[in-house]
């Protein structure tokens, strides 16, 4: 007869396997996203999330079998420590690889810029805002790592417009040295003039436009400007061209805002930084996250509103669900616990899927708080599989239902079909 289940230290070593998993996962993203390949990134994510969700659910069954029942403790716990790393490491390493490559793929007429116009900021108030030069760091940083397909033009401004590099070929050595040069000669003076900033910026298209290739334009500047910002955007929305935008709340509230209008005008994305350090990381994340998206990050520029893309995130994230709820029947040798679990692990597959795709892309928590939630999630629902889905007892507490012999305790599940490796 089925029965439900429920382990409260089981429940609980789930959620803290979560909350583990989630701050590692964390971790990877922030010191290995651009440096590793994507496919690489989300498989080591899942990985790792489903190494440590086995390995605490594996501990508190050993401390107190209440799911798997005593006899499986004595007898079957060496198993499942044998088949804890290709449960959950290699399979969901797999599964991450596979799932973030379908996710990668730009199956749409959506495409990616090829060339890219930075638009930085010189103008007097950047000698106390940004001392350190930081934001001239972070455009060499960025022209010395950008792919070698793709054309870069950096314009300098204050109260005036300067083509400080015009559009060249990242590819061509000379050319990229030049533009470091000049983008480190640049000296703070005068005052700011956005506007004819990004009228520059929409001159210096004009005359480098290529057939087949795409520009983005990503704006720094720490200060605010009146301009009139439906005329000065109007040309880059009829050539649906996005501006993205970085300013300073903290400097500046009314020129980040104008800066955050400008984005959103143009469908881009606006980003506030607090401190002139962190412009590196944040030019970095514009380009990359325009050029590719990670399954569990959000989705900005060309591919923020894409529907595909959001019911497919959801459809794989259901999926990483199904198969954590797989490695945990694996880990216990269970094919009655396997079915609850995927059951539970599709469910919790699902929640997580929405809550990524519906949190982050309208910015309903930060980013770390979505993965957090989507992680627990994963781990503590998909753990409740016995509770919420009844599964086919056999033994009672654990041990065979039998009505003689002393040692009759002590002997284990019996051959017809509870494991894998007995009839699955």
């Amino acid at each position: 007869m089925p029965v439900r289940k429920f382990s409260f230290l089981f429940f609980v070593f789930s959620i803290i396997a979560g909350l583990i998993g989630a701050v590692i996962g964390e971790w990877l993203i922030d010191s290995f996203y651009g440096i590793w390949p994507n496919i690489l990134l989300m498989g080591a994510y899942f990985a790792q999330l489903a190494l440590i969700f086995g390995l605490f659910c594996l501990l508190a069954e050993l401390i107190s079998p209440v799911i798997n029942g005593r006899s499986w403790r004595l007898e079957y716990s060496g198993l499942s420590w044998k088949v804890l790393v290709p449960s959950t490491l290699v399979m969901l390493l797999i599964a991450g690889l596979i799932f973030q490559f379908f996710y990668s793929l730009n199956l749409s007429s959506v495409k990616p810029p090829d060339d890219l116009v930075m638009v930085l900021d010189i103008s007097d108030s950047m000698k106390k805002s940004d001392p350190g030069h930081e934001s001239l760091k972070a455009a060499v940083k960025l022209v010395s790592n950008m792919e070698s397909k793709h054309r870069a033009s950096i314009i300098s401004f204050n109260d005036q417009a300067f083509i400080t590099k015009s559009m060249f070929n990242v590819n061509d050595k000379n050319e990229r040295a030049d533009a470091i040069t000049q983008i480190n000669g640049l000296e703070a003076g005068g005052g700011t003039d956005i506007s004819i900033a990004l009228n520059t910026a929409m001159q210096e298209i004009d005359d480098h436009q290529a057939q087949d290739r795409k520009p983005m334009v990503i704006l720094f500047s720490d200060g605010y400007s009146e301009l009139d910002l439906k005329t000065v955007v109007a040309p880059y929305q009829n050539k649906d061209i996005i501006i993205n935008t970085i300013g300073m709340s903290n400097i500046d509230r009314g020129g980040a805002q104008l800066l955050k209008s400008i984005a959103s005008h143009t469908g881009g994305s606006f980003y506030d930084v607090k401190k002139a350090n962190e412009l590196t990381n944040v030019f970095k994340k514009i380009y990359l996250e325009n050029q590719d998206r990670l399954l569990v990050t959000e989705r900005l520029g060309l591919f923020k509103d894409s529907l595909y893309l959001s019911v497919l995130r959801v459809v794989l994230i259901t999926l990483i669900g199904a198969l954590f709820g797989l490695a945990l029947g694996i880990l216990f040798d269970n094919r009655y616990l396997a079915k609850s679990y995927v059951i539970t692990g599709l469910i919790a597959g699902l929640l997580a899927g929405l809550v990524l795709e519906l949190g982050l892309q309208n910015n309903l928590l930060v980013g770390f708080s979505n993965r957090l939630t989507a992680a627990i999630l994963l781990t503590a629902l998909c753990g409740l599989g016995p509770m919420i889905i009844p599964i086919r007892e056999k033994f009672a507490g654990g041990v065979p239902r039998q009505s003689g012999g002393a040692d009759s305790t002590r002997r284990g599940p019996s051959s017809k079909g509870d494991h894998f490796n007995k009839g699955f």
